[in-house]
């Protein structure tokens, strides 16, 4: 029995070691780790330049005509997007929290058609000429 323990121990040893060498043994989560960081902070960065851009386009919208129209876009595609998770959500089965969830995506709702609106009164500022 004595050598039959010693194999076994041999081959948890070898097993233990490739793991560490080869990726293709770990774990799938374990490979996928170092792409969902990279993934991650791809979307966290995109994010954030596009909030830094809808905040500067907000900001110019009142002076620029061509920063409102861009701004306008934004804000129907946000709006869009927004209108279309609710739209799944309320299929779906939820509890409190998916109530909290859609109660705050109809107030973004509000929100949003405020401010489309505001940007189409800045329109109205600019007269309207024809395209090149």
């Amino acid at each position: 029995m004595a050598i039959l323990e010693q194999i076994a121990r041999t081959l948890h040893r070898l097993g233990v070691h490739h793991r560490r060498r080869l990726p293709f043994l770990a774990p799938a989560v374990e490979r996928r780790r170092p792409r969902l960081a990279a993934e991650d902070y791809a979307a966290r960065h995109s994010i954030e330049h596009t909030l830094d851009r809808k905040a500067d386009l907000r900001r110019l919208a009142p002076a620029r005509a061509d920063a409102a129209q861009r701004y306008e876009q934004l804000l129907r595609y946000e709006l869009a997007g927004l209108r279309e998770v609710v739209a799944a959500l309320e299929d779906t089965v939820g509890g409190r929290e998916l109530q909290e969830c859609l109660t705050e995506a109809r107030g973004e709702i509000q929100r949003l058609e405020i401010e489309v609106a505001w940007c189409a009164s800045l329109a109205s500022r600019w007269p309207t000429t024809a395209e090149r």
